[in-house]
């Protein structure tokens, strides 16, 4: 029945997470994927080239997840829903190393103390734990798995672009596991799979280049006479070396930061840093910061604690490994993204897939903190370790509450942006598609010519089916809706009204706007707000959000009152199909 009850606990963030993504998904590519599509076409044309994935991109360079995105979107017609499960695996996998490396030494702190007793030396293996430590050790590893799969990480999960981000922390704590694992491996043949790794991580994202610094304490803990371990430090050192010069070739950064400027802003540096660390406990300015310095200040009393008598606690290693990673990279983050304030670390929850390792790294030294005390002191360092456990829970479950209503309210403009898409060619290159924050467009990226552009190469190499030869119907005989308020003829205007689908379950996600006989169309609007009054004349629960309404600046258009128009697509029919009134 136990074991029943763990493996339950054990799963239950993996089947929020996987109903989180389902529910949540939209098959579109957003912001940086539209940069690969020009990749693609290479591909498919057979004009690919090694210097297609070698290029910089963002500063990065991201061979692997080019390379891995590449192979999923050709078996997959580019179905971003391939991505986002990549990235659940990748998390999975990062979690079942965790859990080794939990397992290595769970009772060493017993053994050292036989050790020193004049007892053998301890053991290496996993061996049979006490009920309480059991319990303890479980818990702990419950905390990191519910922190693994947090959806205080919601940006990265609906986003396969990210999927590096998993990719560097698994790559990163598998080096580590490999280099402390208890194997048959030799020390020579851990270091190469190490590297590896570190490798892979550091042509990932530029921060996985830490990943060989940060392993350097366990690449020094290998087993062996002192004048080989002196050699494998070396080796590690020189193919760390080779890397970065490998990783400078041609580099040639578009964005580029000033060391300077931001040392001459101490605070705003420290503020942004200590937010970053902060933010996947609390989001909110300021108080993030200060969550972020006791985080931070609880790692730096465990890197004193067990630094002092590592070769005594050598399972504590891995742990202030990853902690250090965590820190050093998001360090790196702060050098790029420190000018744009805290404010943008709180708010990017794709930057807690990185901090969210240092709460890992806490939640083990935590418990080896606990296990490793004497008798007289365990029980209370245990109901204070349990307590801060139910803390954690209590606040990642209202931070998953959050992540879930932030992201169902961003939904429907995915949905929208996911058919403006679609009907694509029949969108102008209007100020407002381009520059309005309430363009559909803009929600797939801010450079609404690269959705053109990436938009037509999927045109051309068949993955997506864009509306053509649609009809356009001016008057339907059912009523699909209605423009209530017509603009008034000047440069900036109103509109609104409401709009549905009759006998349709899918019901219009956005309304588009026509000038004049145009069979084409400058603005949309989207279909989301409260419509009790419709739903109830036309007895559906459907039609409880068919209002809509749209600021638009009509810039250069000579617009007259009577020339506006409102549509919605008919996809069923092929039909753009026209709304009364106006």
């Amino acid at each position: 029945m136990k074991k029943i009850i763990l493996c339950s606990l054990y799963l239950i963030p993996v089947v929020i997470l996987i109903g989180f993504v389902a529910h949540f998904s939209i098959n579109v590519p957003i912001d940086d994927e539209w940069r690969l599509a020009p990749l693609f076409e290479k591909i498919a044309r057979g004009n690919i080239t090694f210097n297609d994935f070698w290029a910089l991109h963002s500063n990065h360079r991201i061979v692997f997840p080019k390379i891995i995105i590449s192979l999923l979107a050709f078996a997959s017609r580019w179905n971003i829903n391939y991505q986002l499960c990549l990235s659940i695996g990748l998390a999975g996998l990062t979690f079942i190393a965790t859990y080794k490396l939990s397992s290595m030494k769970v009772t060493a702190d017993f053994g050292h103390r036989g050790h020193q007793e004049g007892g053998p030396a301890p053991s290496t293996a996993p061996t049979k734990k006490c009920k309480n430590g059991d319990n303890l050790w479980h818990l702990a590893n419950i905390l990191t798995c519910i922190l693994v799969f947090s959806l205080v990480q919601h940006e990265n999960w609906l986003w396969g672009f990210q999927s590096a981000w998993f990719l560097v922390n698994l790559c990163f704590v598998s080096a580590v596991n490999v280099l402390v694992s208890n194997n048959n491996f030799s020390p020579k043949i851990r270091i190469s799979l190490a590297a590896v790794f570190c490798f892979i991580a550091s042509f990932s994202l530029a921060q996985g280049l830490l990943s060989w610094l940060v392993a350097i304490p366990a690449v020094m803990a290998l087993e062996g006479k002192r004048v080989h371990k002196k050699i494998g430090l070396i080796v590690w050192m020189l193919l760390f070396v080779a890397t970065c010069a490998v990783y400078s070739i041609d580099y040639h950064p578009t964005r580029k930061t000033s060391i300077i400027s931001l040392l001459n802003k101490p605070l705003v540096v420290i503020d942004y840093l200590l937010s970053l660390l902060g933010s996947p406990i609390v989001r909110s300015p300021g108080v993030s910061a200060l969550v972020g310095l006791v985080i931070f200040a609880s790692f730096i009393f465990f890197v004193w604690h067990f630094g002092r008598k590592i070769t005594e606690q050598r399972e504590a290693l891995p742990w202030l490994s990853i902690g250090l990673f965590s820190v050093l990279s998001s360090l790196f983050i702060t050098a790029g993204r420190a000018e744009f304030g805290a404010v943008q670390a709180i708010e990017s929850s794709r930057y807690t897939t990185n901090s969210i390792l240092l709460l890992i790294a806490l939640v083990q030294l935590g418990q080896l903190f606990v296990r490793g005390n004497i008798a007289a002191r365990n029980r209370n360092y245990k109901f204070i370790y349990r307590g801060l456990a139910g803390l954690l829970i209590g606040i990642i479950i209202v931070n998953s509450q959050q992540a879930i209503a932030q992201t169902s309210s961003a939904l429907l403009y995915k949905q929208g942006a996911q058919n403006c898409l679609q009907l694509i060619n029949y969108l102008e290159p209007s100020d407002f598609f381009n520059n309005s924050p309430e363009s559909c467009l803009r929600v797939l990226s801010k450079k609404t010519w690269l959705v053109r552009e990436g938009a037509a190469i999927l045109d051309r190499i068949g993955w997506r089916k864009f509306a053509k030869n649609v009809e356009f119907i001016a008057n339907p005989q059912k009523v699909y809706g209605y423009l209530d308020k017509p603009p008034t003829g000047e440069k900036s205007f109103k509109a609104a009204g409401w709009a549905v689908l009759p006998e349709n379950l899918q019901q219009p996600k956005i309304v588009l706007l026509s000038v004049g006989d145009k069979q084409s169309f400058f603005a949309n609007a989207y279909v989301n707000l409260d419509s009790p009054d419709i739903a109830k004349i036309l007895k559906s629960q459907l039609y409880n959000n068919a209002r809509w309404a749209v600021d638009v600046s009509g810039g250069n258009l000579s617009i007259a009152q009577t020339e506006i128009k409102a549509w919605v697509y008919n996809p069923v029919d092929n039909q753009f199909v026209q709304l009364r009134g106006g």
